[in-house]
């Protein structure tokens, strides 16, 4: 009998802390479904079987996918993407990586300085950086090259892998490389066989956002790529120009459902999501 108050007493504030979670929720459900819907629109609208782009779809059908890959200059500018992808990817996760440990680790004059201009691109509108590369490779002969694209994109992904592997650095506990050096390891073969493995997630994190965001690059790539071959991002934006079509909606899908599997794989491997 004197436990029945207590309880009764009790619920009323355990209404008030169900109350709060569902109105702490409501926002995260809210920017959930405000970045989410969009990509599942995009999704469905590929495969609808009519010859337009709409959402719902009136009927399902695959023929966009087996036109998307059907399409010589889809194939093309698929295949030019990925070797794009391929080739700064390394070159960017080695800069990234001796860089995001000045900044992350490091300790000397100026390093805040120095990692807010290796940031800086960051907070420059794409267009900015564009006409920007656009100015510099003109006079060096390189825009509507390959060369001059793999340059631009250097630039575009090199931030991004700076930031997660200086966070990755920054966590690390300086007594281990300090171990290696008093057992008689030099400083190169300290950061390569301690310093390195243990920023691997950072690294690895690194390279999947330099991927990413070089595959869907397209301000600096419309205004550096010329007339040439065209990678996917400005193959979709010139196709939207002309028509609005599910092939459009089916190349869309497959690079968000490449980002998505390769992030997952990660994730259960080295847990990346910690630096995204």
């Amino acid at each position: 009998m004197a436990d029945r108050p207590v309880r009764a007493a009790a619920r009323p504030g355990t209404g008030r802390a169900r109350a709060r979670r569902v109105l702490t929720l409501v926002p995260v459900v809210l920017v959930c479904a405000f970045l989410l819907l969009p990509l599942l629109v995009v999704a469905l609208s590929s495969f609808n079987a009519e010859n337009n782009f709409r959402f719902p779809p009136s009927g399902l059908s695959l023929r966009w996918y087996a036109e998307v890959f059907g399409s010589a200059q889809w194939l093309d500018s698929l295949g030019y993407s990925l070797r794009l992808a391929l080739l700064v990817v390394p070159v960017v996760v080695l800069l990234g990586t001796l860089g995001g440990y000045a900044v992350g680790a490091g300790n000397f004059p100026g390093r805040r300085a120095l990692g807010l201009l290796f940031l800086s691109p960051m907070a420059v509108p794409g267009v900015m950086v564009g006409l920007a590369l656009l100015y510099q490779l003109q006079r060096t002969g390189l825009v509507g090259s390959a060369q001059g694209l793999w340059l631009a994109h250097l630039v575009v992904t090199f931030p991004f892998c700076v930031r997660v592997v200086a966070v990755s650095a920054a966590a690390l506990d300086p007594a281990l490389p300090r171990a290696a050096r008093s057992l008689g390891a030099s400083p190169l073969r300290t950061f390569l066989t301690v310093t390195v493995p243990l920023m691997r997630p950072g690294i690895v994190a690194g390279a999947f956002l330099g991927a990413v965001i070089s595959l869907g690059e397209v301000a600096v790539s419309v205004l550096v790529a010329g007339a040439g071959e065209a990678t996917v991002p400005v193959r979709i934006y010139s196709a939207v120009q002309v028509q609005l079509e599910p092939t459009v909606a089916a190349v869309s899908t497959l690079l968000l459902l490449v980002s998505v599997v390769t992030i997952a794989v990660l994730d259960r491997t080295v847990h990346v999501s910690r630096f995204l």
